[in-house]
């Protein structure tokens, strides 16, 4: 039985005490759930160089910095902004008739923007809740044709009209948008919209990244998604975003504007008149409705309307009889669209070659590709077998009809996209329309998409697909095209990406057999980019065979395989309800019937459920089920010791790591212990391959576990041999252990510096953990991007000359030249980079210059901690004690007074919620002793700080004695020299000979 993908588990985030006042994360990030939350074993090329700044080339900015030889890694971003583009130039009417299609584009603004009052007010007030201090996310919902593109280009007028700056976010893939142009918010605007079209069709990961990119300290951002669907990934992002970005996020269907018969007769008046102006109707009042526009259910959709309307103005001019059904209407405007292709093949200066067939046969090609570029775009055609002309001269004369939105690419889809769709159905033999099929287009499809499973997709797979499944929806003939093409290349459902899975997941005429032959494609494991996709079609493979079978154990084991394909995607929810069903199910089995791979399935579902659970912050129940799965898993590898034992121990990390979060240590440092034991090497002494990545993760979070539980040098041997499993691991398997092995060099480089013990080879391996990470972020800077940042400020902790100034200064002036930015980019690394400088100005004496960096650096903190209070409510009580320190040393010790108490009340909930600021808490109130004892006054007031920055110091020097001891030293030195300032000469004297000092002076 094979096993599913079980997420791991891990304590939460903390390390041992340091000296400094700021906390510096071992965990890999602040995302992370505990000593081993770097991210976990991931596949991930080792492309790139080492990454010092990467920058998108919109204003949202995001930058890395790492070190080593000073190189810039320009890795493509996943998107590009540019600016909401002004309405196109009036359409002369000469072009508007022979090339009518040109009219239903939103961006020429033809017809005039009707109804939706209530929604455009809904969204108003999204704009201006004041609530909503930073960003948020509103997805607007509906089938194709449904005016969403409408509906967001009038917010779009009204918002620029109102000081708004707005733009248009592109994905990576998307080679029909412009290129991108400067995009920093005007001074002074409102607040920033950001506008994403085909949102279901993004990567998630990549949707993240943007969204993350638009968190912006102190700016109202407003992101507006457009999708046909609010289905799977939608869940998905919603969990996402609450989990990792706390932005509030929720979603609006657009119903349809034309569902009463009165409705559409306005929609229809209106869309008359304006297309009656462009093309030169005097009379636009003659032209009347077609008869099925008031029962015919497809016009209850606005672009369906519009076309009626458009042709209904043509047939006018014409003098002949406007269609009625909305069939006839595509037909008829696709025919005007092949009379302009023979005007100008037939022109007299036979400068147009491509004939109407060939250009048809092009037009169909590109409306299932999308733009593509040059040399590609002529592999399509060849494909296609598009060969009567020459195909630079196809090319060139498609350009020509259908102009390239960017430069550089060719094949121009035919729009509105549902336009584009009826071409292809009427274009494909099978249908009962009037409109001519082409014989060529019967297998065009097919030839555009064949290949071998084990050839790399051409670029035009997904959108070939995607629009294929769309037109599949309202075309019978075209779902037997589909299913005729998937039937040959099933693999080309997953090359599709996880839009495509979840696209053909809703479609109910997929079969048992095509399902079931898709399925075979699946990945076994996880994937970060077909997660979701993956989940949505599980979902829709496991209704079918549920459908298929009544035996108990195969059901069980079914919604248990789901059950890890939802974790996967992080739909947690559904998982735990799958997870239960399955329970539920071996349950009532009889025990003494079980066989092997029944008692598997109810350990691995027994162990899912903890995950999910846990995943959900469902601790306590999550502890019950993974201690029932461990238990169980005990059982097995007491049998089955090499095949069981590397699970057991999976499932023993992922319990100690749910121990851990609540606060049962000892508890949880006995279990990974176990989990250590429970890797050993098979009879033959051999060591396999799963085993030893099992006892590789378990010693990673053992060893930050003794650091926080008194045993360091334990946790210096612990957290080397991981490291050295995991080197042997990156030689068998380096895709899928990098990020491992980058994990167990920052825990070994961490202990190191908590022990202050040969710190050069901590820095050596910090360094190679920062070039690993840079490397991983720049394939998937989602997932690493945390832990990057991590790992800098561990080399910087170590060695401070490791990262020069005058990259430092260029990195303040990226983040300070660039308004719209996240708190993983530019203004964010900025700030950090405010106070290393700050720090170094005040240890070089130039404390003016200290003050003011350190200033800005609050600030900016300021308005990061309310935007993540998570990740930045650490950083914020750093600047303020540092601010305090060179106030002080400037004699201003009433602002210095005032910066060290916000700072000491912003770290006691710290302290409270985690120990780990329990360092930064000691600085900060022996800060206010010094301070104090240097201005020599309310002497008193600095008593309480004294003895409880002592108390602290005297625990964290008992733990670390060489991480702490002279910080203790000093605050005694602290205490005696106030006491004897209280005039409590005695009660000094007294501290001092137990410490073995001098007596004060003259005693």
């Amino acid at each position: 039985m094979s096993h599913p993908y079980s997420p791991k588990e891990a304590p939460d985030d903390g390390r041992p005490p340091s000296s400094s006042a700021r906390r510096t994360d071992d965990t890999g990030g602040t995302g992370g759930t505990g000593p081993h939350a770097a991210p976990s074993s991931a596949s991930a090329g080792d492309e790139g160089s080492k990454v010092f700044i990467t920058a998108t080339s919109s204003g949202f900015s995001r930058t890395y910095i790492a070190a080593g030889d000073m190189t810039v890694h320009d890795a493509p971003p996943p998107y590009h902004l540019t600016a909401w583009p002004a309405d196109l130039p009036v359409v002369p009417p000469g072009q508007a008739r022979a090339h009518p299609s040109l009219l239903l584009r939103t961006s020429h603004a033809v017809v005039p923007f009707t109804g939706r009052g209530t929604e455009l007010e809904n969204l108003r007030r999204w704009g201006d809740d004041d609530a909503l201090t930073g960003a948020a996310v509103r997805l607007v919902h509906g089938p194709g044709g449904q005016g969403k593109t409408r509906l967001a280009a009038q917010t779009a007028r009204l918002w620029s009209a109102d000081g708004w700056s707005v733009l248009v976010a592109h994905h990576r893939r998307d080679l029909s948008a412009p290129v991108a142009d400067a995009t920093e918010p005007v001074a002074g605007v409102r607040g920033t919209l950001v506008v994403v079209d085909y949102a279901e069709r993004w990567d998630l990961l990549d949707l993240v990244t943007l969204l993350k990119d638009l968190r912006v300290p102190d700016v109202r951002v407003r992101v507006l998604l457009l999708a046909r669907s609010a289905g799977q990934w939608w869940e998905v992002l919603r969990y996402r975003i609450d989990r990792d970005l706390g932005m509030p996020a929720d979603a609006q269907a657009l119903g349809p504007l034309a569902e009463h018969p009165v409705h559409r007769v306005h929609l229809f008046t209106a869309a008359r008149a304006g297309f009656a102006e462009r093309l030169g109707v005097p009379d636009p009042e003659s032209v009347t409705p077609p008869a099925a526009l008031l029962r015919h259910e497809a016009y209850g959709l606005v672009l369906s309307v519009h076309m009626a309307a458009l042709t209904a103005v043509l047939a006018h001019l014409d003098g002949t009889t406007a269609p009625t059904r909305p069939t006839e209407v595509s037909s008829y405007l696709l025919a005007r669209e092949r009379d302009h292709w023979r005007e100008l093949h037939n022109g007299v200066d036979r400068r147009f070659p491509t004939d109407p067939d060939t250009m048809a046969r092009a037009v169909y090609t590109a409306t299932l590709t999308g733009p593509l570029p040059y040399r590609v775009g002529l592999r399509a055609l060849q494909k296609t077998g598009v060969h009567s002309v020459p195909l630079d001269h196809v090319l060139a004369d498609h350009s020509v009809c259908y102009p390239p939105a960017a430069t550089g690419t060719v094949l121009q889809p035919l729009y509105p996209d549902r336009l584009g769709e009826d071409f292809l159905a009427l274009s494909t033999p099978g249908h009962a329309s009037a409109y001519p099929a082409d014989p060529w287009a019967d297998e065009a499809a097919a030839e555009l998409l064949s290949g071998a499973p084990e050839d790399s997709a051409p670029a035009w797979v997904p959108p070939s697909l995607t629009t294929l499944i769309e037109t599949a929806r309202r075309w019978p003939h075209m779902a037997e095209r589909l299913c005729r093409v998937l039937r040959a290349h099933p693999w080309l459902a997953v090359r599709g990406g996880s839009g495509v899975l979840m696209a053909l997941a809703e479609l109910d005429f997929l079969d048992s057999a095509l399902l079931e032959a898709i399925g075979a494609h699946v990945p076994v494991g996880p994937s970060l980019e077909l997660d979701v996709g993956i989940a949505a079609f599980a979902q829709r493979l496991t209704r079918d065979r549920l459908a298929r079978t009544d035996d108990a154990a195969t059901r069980a084991w079914l919604r248990t395989e789901l059950g890890a394909r939802l974790s996967s995607a992080d739909l947690h929810r559904q998982a735990v309800v799958e997870y239960q069903e399955a329970l539920a199910i071996y349950r009532g089995l009889d025990p003494a019937d079980y066989t092997l791979d029944q008692a598997e399935g109810l350990s691995i579902a027994l162990g899912g459920l903890g995950n999910s659970q846990a995943a959900l912050g469902r601790y306590e129940e999550a502890l019950t089920n993974t201690t029932s799965a461990v238990e169980a898993y005990r059982a097995l590898a007491s049998v089955f010791p090499t095949t069981h034992g590397p699970v057991l121990a999976r499932t023993l990390i992922n319990q100690g790591g749910q121990l851990w979060h609540l606060r049962r240590r000892q508890e949880a440092v006995a279990a990974t212990e176990e989990a250590v034991g429970a890797c050993g090497p098979r009879d033959d002494g051999q060591v396999t391959h799963e085993a030893e990545a099992a006892r590789g993760a378990a010693l990673g979070n053992l060893g930050m576990m003794l650091l926080q539980t008194g045993e360091p040098e334990r946790a210096l041997a612990t957290t080397a041999e991981s490291v050295e499993i995991h080197r042997r691991l990156v030689e068998a398997d380096p895709a899928s252990h990098r990020p491992g092995l980058a994990e167990s060099l920052h825990r070994y480089a961490a202990v190191r510096e908590a022990l202050q013990a040969e710190t050069d080879r901590a820095a050596g391996a910090v360094a190679e953990a920062t070039e690993t990470y840079a490397d991983l972020a720049g394939v998937r800077q989602d997932r690493f991007a945390d832990a990057l940042r991590s790992s800098l400020r561990l080399e910087e902790d170590l060695d401070d000359t490791s990262f020069p100034a005058e990259l430092r200064r260029a990195a303040v002036q990226q983040g300070v030249h660039h308004v719209s930015v996240t708190p993983d980019g530019a203004h964010a690394l900025a700030a950090a980079l405010l106070v290393h400088r700050a720090e170094r100005c005040l240890a070089e004496g130039r404390f003016d210059e200290c003050r003011d960096l350190a200033t800005d650096a609050v600030e900016r903190y300021r308005g990061f901690a309310r935007q993540d209070s998570q990740t930045y409510g650490h950083e914020l009580p750093n600047a303020l004690h540092l601010v305090s320190l060179v106030e002080a040393k400037l004699g201003e010790f009433g602002p210095a007074l005032a910066h060290n108490a916000e700072a000491t009340r912003l770290l006691r909930p710290l302290v409270r919620a985690d120990p780990v600021a329990v360092p930064a808490l000691a600085a900060v109130l022996l800060a206010n002793v010094g301070i104090r004892l240097t201005a020599g006054t309310e002497l008193p007031l600095a008593l309480g700080p004294a003895q409880e920055a002592v108390r602290l110091y005297e625990e964290l020097a008992e733990q670390a004695p060489a991480t702490f001891g002279q910080d203790m030293a000093l605050a005694h030195r602290f205490l005696v020299d106030l006491l004897h300032g209280l005039g409590d000469h005695s009660t000094a004297d007294e501290i001092s000979r137990a410490l073995g000092s001098m007596p004060r002076d003259g005693s």
